[in-house]
């Protein structure tokens, strides 16, 4: 191997190393995150069944399915006989499934977890090796997962049990294979590469099929490859039109294929499920874009999620990619332009914005922009081909600023991740994973019991933590362990990044008296802990909540710990 070539593939060796790295680190550290429990157990009672009912009408099956493919060796409890599996309620039988289970809940997670982030950091990696080494070079291809490897948003959501990895990943890889079906095109409609068309045609079809069946959201992957094919032929004709379509007729066999399989054949149940969805996605949701609550959601969200939750460096060196690919055109380009714009222009009108992981599908070609940028830039020669690898360098080395919490980070435009909780919450930084920091810090002071504003279905007893709810957002039910406030000699609250906002409450105001007071700890960004003890101001705030909860004898309690006055 050439030198020139020697030295981007160490760097993305070395890249690739440190996301194992970070991506381990950010398992050991995280609790569940609000969904996990569903599409575990989900994808659980799936293979124990081989029926699909628990979250079916939210989710194709097969990214659940693989998630939970390490658990049948540890033999764990499938409760599929409990009247929660029976009533279809799937976050009280994903809550059962993981706490309640014979194996312990971190094992559990954490085999799924850690399976679940090797199958799709290798499913990424490989596709982007494919086509930028076949598309610009090895060396694009290098500084490609150089990219990749420094991205937060890999690390923490290819670690996951959810159904983003599983999207992202088809989405490029569908595009990917499509463009190299392309490039197989014989000139002039002959040559010995034509030979190859009908493999790239049916591979194409096969990941978009499995693209389908990861997430409802990738419908739109068939009728856009088939449109991108009649294009690409009617502006570059290399094809019969009849012959191109025999090709298209061949891809939506191999996609109708997989679908038909995954979904054993009920095609009916695919599309009742895509319906069900769409129906659910148009009625919005609840959210916090910098400052405002919104139900129907904003253009500018995902634009302003981008461009604070992603480096700086893959940013810059993506729109230099783009400039380049502009300035030296080759309709190869296309299909690495096309489909993130076109995703990315669809997603500015959704009304479900809860978190940057929605725009995912769009992260790979980012990183493949970037790449093609770094590999121009190091085949120039002296300090330009250095400045390379220092950016190459200096892309993982800005997701440390989060490290271990890269669910939570915010580039250097929004103050990093500290300052994260003023711009985004929900799934961009709090989704519950931060429980299992704050139990090792109260572990430290002698494990506090403390009133908990929590956001998130992750057990905060089975991690050890001894508390009062108030104000819990959960869509599981919650009583605490028994601890009276009226007993606390400190009186500790801790509130959730997304509670602090108030962005599912009625009343958004909820916790704004507590953003003019410090908080004495911050569990991975997410969950602040306030010490009240002789804050009588606080102390008469926390009493009207409880009050206004209806929980009298709490709030009495603490008007008098405050010195009687109510506000």
């Amino acid at each position: 191997m050439a030198k020139k070539q020697l030295f981007p593939a160490l760097l993305a060796a070395a890249a690739l190393a440190f996301h194992l790295f970070a991506g381990f680190s950010f398992i050991r550290s995280s609790a569940a995150t609000y969904d996990e429990t569903v599409h575990l157990a989900s994808g659980y009672s799936y293979l124990h069944t081989g029926r699909y009912v628990m979250n079916i009408m939210d989710h194709p099956p097969f990214s659940e399915m693989l998630s939970a493919l390490p658990l049948p060796a540890l033999r764990p409890q499938s409760f599929t006989g409990h009247p929660y599996f029976a009533n279809f309620m799937p976050y009280h039988y994903g809550d059962l499934f993981l706490y309640q289970n014979t194996v312990p809940h971190e094992r559990l997670l954490n085999t799924a977890r850690v399976f679940t982030f090797l199958v799709w950091t290798a499913v990424l990696a490989g596709l982007l090796w494919l086509m930028m080494s076949r598309l610009e070079s090895p060396a694009a291809a290098a500084f490609s997962l150089c990219a990749f490897a420094g991205m937060p948003v890999f690390i923490s959501n290819h670690a996951l049990i959810s159904t983003d990895a599983a999207a992202s990943s088809f989405y490029f890889g569908a595009f990917a294979l499509g463009w190299l079906f392309t490039a197989a095109l014989p000139a002039g409609g002959k040559g010995k590469k034509g030979g190859r068309l009908w493999l790239w045609a049916a591979l194409a079809g096969a990941v978009s099929g499995l693209a389908l069946v990861s997430k409802f959201s990738m419908f739109i992957v068939p009728p856009l490859m088939a449109a991108f094919w009649l294009a690409d032929n009617h502006f570059w004709p290399c094809l019969r039109l009849s012959r191109l379509l025999g090709y298209i007729a061949l891809y939506a066999a191999a996609c109708l294929l997989v679908v038909a399989l995954v979904y054993k054949f009920d095609l009916g149940l695919y599309w009742e499920g895509l319906s069900a969805t769409l129906n659910r996605l148009e009625a919005g949701r609840s959210s916090f874009v910098m400052g405002r609550n919104t139900l129907g959601g904003v253009w500018w969200y995902f634009p302003a999620a981008v461009a604070l939750k992603t480096p700086l460096l893959v940013l810059l060196t993506a729109a230099i990619g783009v400039w380049l690919t502009v300035k030296k055109f080759r309709k190869d380009y296309l299909w690495l332009l096309l489909p993130p714009a076109i995703f990315f222009a669809a997603a500015l009108t959704a009304k479900v914005q809860i978190g940057y992981r929605h725009v995912m599908p769009v992260m790979p070609f980012l990183a493949a922009l970037a790449g093609l940028a770094l590999a121009r830039l190091a085949a120039m020669d002296g300090r330009r081909a250095w400045l390379a690898g220092i950016v190459a360098v200096l892309i993982p080395v800005s997701a440390l600023t989060a490290h271990p919490h890269y669910l939570a980070y915010f580039n250097q435009l929004s103050g990093g991740p500290s300052q994260g909780y003023k711009y985004f919450v929900d799934s961009n930084l709090d989704w519950g994973q931060g429980v299992k920091g704050l139990a090792a810090y109260l572990r430290g002071r002698g494990n506090p019991p403390v009133v908990f504003a929590y956001f998130g279905t992750a057990r905060p007893e089975a991690y050890g933590i001894k508390y009062t709810p108030l104000g819990l957002v959960s869509n599981v039910e919650m009583r605490g362990t028994g601890e009276r406030v009226c007993g606390q000699k400190d009186l500790l609250l801790a509130v959730s990044a997304t509670n602090l906002q108030g962005t599912y409450y009625p009343d958004k105001g909820s916790f704004a008296w507590l953003k003019e007071r410090k908080p004495v700890f911050t569990a991975g960004h997410s969950i602040f802990l306030y010490d009240l003890a002789g804050d009588q101001a606080g102390i008469r705030s926390l009493a009207a909540l409880f009050d206004r909860e209806g929980r009298n004898g709490e709030a009495e309690c603490l008007y008098d710990r405050a010195g009687g006055d109510k506000i």
